[in-house]
């Protein structure tokens, strides 16, 4: 055993590299996904899960749903790519996303 490889070889770990496939997914398509999420379940009225880019995944209820598509929709341009990147990150920035639209929504 003079090797770091081949002391995992003798306590048994795999040496192999293993091949792991990656599909590249561009931020507008997640961002997209996100809102298509969105509309789906506001489509279907029924409490589903939203996949974000981290690999997190929150489940929203319709109603929620609805009151971020009303706010995403009220914004210009500019401002709804700005909402877009900042659903599609994460957990904790979508649910500042969140609070900002029922902000907005109950004025």
């Amino acid at each position: 055993m003079k090797t770091f490889k081949e002391f995992k070889k003798y306590i048994g770990y795999s040496t192999e590299k293993k091949k792991v496939e990656q599909k590249e997914i561009t931020r507008e398509d997640i961002s997209e996904n996100v809102v298509d999420q969105l509309r789906k379940i506001v489509k279907s009225k029924k409490q589903m899960e939203i996949k974000f880019k981290s690999g997190t995944s929150v489940p929203i209820d319709a109603e929620s749903a609805k009151m971020i598509l009303k706010t995403y929709d009220s914004l210009n341009s500019t401002n709804k790519k700005k909402m877009q990147t900042n659903m599609s990150k994460d957990t904790k920035s979508f649910m500042k996303v969140l609070d900002f639209a029922f902000e907005n929504t109950t004025r």
